[in-house]
């Protein structure tokens, strides 16, 4: 018997279910990502309307070819929320960066566990943007 190849074999076996896996998981973390992103834009909506009626500034989406795929927003022209999907850690990153220099204030990070919530995850982006850090 060559227990070589059946090693073999069985390790190829292993990572291509352990690559199905990744790629299911994978799949899973992008949708929810997308439907934060769906709801951070919800939520800007609701917050806009009351930083209009307050003339103060408002949020604004900017798209920026350096951050492809990431979600990027400004507080006028002071504040900058990043927000990005971490595959590899199975979390969403959101990051506040602002004067001076542009230099990071905040970071929080949104662990995709099984029955974590969208809705509350994009006001806790939006919030923490608002106030200039994460609490």
């Amino acid at each position: 018997m060559d227990y070589g190849k059946l090693a073999q074999k069985l390790s190829n076996q292993r990572s291509n279910a352990g690559s199905a896996q990744e790629a299911k998981r994978g799949t899973a973390f992008t949708e929810v990502y997308e439907r934060v992103k769906l709801q951070v834009m919800s939520e800007i909506e609701k917050a806009n309307v009351e930083m209009r009626k307050s003339k103060l500034d408002t949020i604004e989406r900017i798209f920026t070819p350096c951050h492809r795929g990431k979600l990027c927003l400004t507080l006028g022209s002071r504040l900058l929320c990043t927000v990005g999907l971490q595959e590899e850690k199975g979390q969403i990153a959101a990051v506040i960066s602002g004067p001076p220099n542009a230099l990071e204030i905040s970071r929080k990070a949104f662990p995709l566990i099984k029955g974590c919530d969208p809705e509350r995850i994009a006001v806790e982006i939006v919030s923490g943007l608002l106030m200039g850090e994460f609490s």
